[in-house]
């Protein structure tokens, strides 16, 4: 049981989530006002280019004091500071040996807008000589003229950095920072894209609908970035969900899966993610343990609390659970086996934090 694994991987996720200065949403843009690169003036054009670009090679150096200094006000003071300097530490590593290049940025004018406006400000960014648009948006933007800069980190395992940057005293200051990894086992988000389409194609509905999220993921420089050909992904991806799926899947709507035992197992959500080291392509699948002193409770689930009202875990009864529960989803959708190198299932019980277990396709048996 691998539990590090897992747990770094979702607080390196979290932190990058607290790093969000601004809460996002993508929805339909309205009415502030977007400018491309191609329109906009040469001196805002080099300056917005330049901040970012510094910014990146302070983030690639582990510099977290200058990107402190770089950062707007409010964002950079004390505790506030404090996530995205955890996120600047845990993508420098990731950054070694690679080049630094501004590949696109958007000048977004936000200056109408009203201080606690918690609005959408939409922004719809035209590309010059194309139908096609990238569309951002901001819930609760503060008003102001900002800018989204994304740029490349390429070599042997490529990222995209891309941020959110503001006019703050004549000078671009970082107001959000959003680090992607570009590949996920050696492939880009094109490759899962053209993949899923291929899987759709031959009914294989659950490999496909998977990949075309890890396409999503690889190609999204933000979660709050949407566009035309983003926009065409997500509608394919819709139209190859398969009908298990047809009603969603959460934690109020669990997906059920019976194993051969006549076990029944509740996943309330699945999906596929790259390794940490970029190398593999894992199946995360988390799972809603039940406790075993309720009524039809799990025997493999939580022991009854201690002195202190903590409840203890069994870890090789939850490591065998776990294994039976990827085991029966493995079993009714046999072509999952194939497009994974790892399964790693986060078990949630109230009250308590997911329990992990990593274990290689190969360790779950046929």
């Amino acid at each position: 049981m691998r539990r590090n694994h897992g747990a770094t991987r979702r607080v390196t996720r979290a932190a990058g989530l607290a790093a969000l200065a601004l809460g996002f949403t993508a929805l339909p843009a309205l009415a502030q006002t977007c400018t491309t690169q191609a329109k906009m003036s040469p001196e805002v054009r080099t300056g917005l280019s330049d901040a970012a670009l510094s910014v990146a090679q302070a983030v690639k150096a582990n510099d977290a004091a200058k990107v402190q200094a770089a950062t707007v006000a409010e964002y950079a003071a004390g505790t506030a500071f404090a996530p995205t300097a955890f996120l600047v530490q845990a993508t420098a590593g990731k950054l070694v040996g690679d080049s630094l290049r501004v590949s696109q940025i958007y000048e977004l004018d936000a200056q109408g807008r009203k201080v606690g406006d918690s609005s959408e400000a939409d922004f719809s960014c035209l590309l010059t000589g194309t139908a096609s648009e990238t569309d951002v948006g901001i819930a609760g933007l503060p008003p102001g003229m900002y800018g989204f800069a994304m740029v490349e980190a390429t070599g042997d395992r490529p990222w995209l950095l891309s941020f959110l940057m503001r006019q703050d005293g004549g000078a671009w200051k970082m107001a959000g920072f959003y680090p992607r990894a570009r590949t996920a086992a050696g492939h880009d988000g094109l490759w899962y894209w053209t993949t899923a389409s291929d899987d759709a194609k031959a009914k294989q509905l659950w490999l496909a609908w998977l990949l075309y999220g890890e396409a999503d993921q690889l190609l999204r420089p933000a979660n709050f970035v949407t566009s035309t050909n983003l926009d065409r992904l997500r509608s394919e991806q819709r139209s190859a969900v398969p009908p298990e799926l047809g009603d969603g899947i959460s934690a109020q709507t669990p997906l059920v899966v019976k194993a051969s035992d006549g076990t029944d197992y509740s996943f309330t959500s699945i999906g596929a993610e790259g390794s940490e080291d970029g190398k593999e392509l894992d199946l995360m699948l988390h799972l809603r343990a039940v406790d075993p002193n309720a009524a039809g409770g799990d025997p493999n689930g939580v022991k009854a609390g201690d002195a202190n009202g903590a409840k203890a875990v069994d870890l090789n009864a939850a490591k065998a659970r776990n294994r039976a529960a990827a085991k029966a989803l493995l079993d009714a959708h046999k072509e999952l086996r194939k497009g994974f190198d790892r399964v790693l299932v986060f078990t949630e019980s109230e009250g308590q934090a997911p329990l992990v277990t990593d274990e290689t396709m190969g360790e779950i048996p046929l």
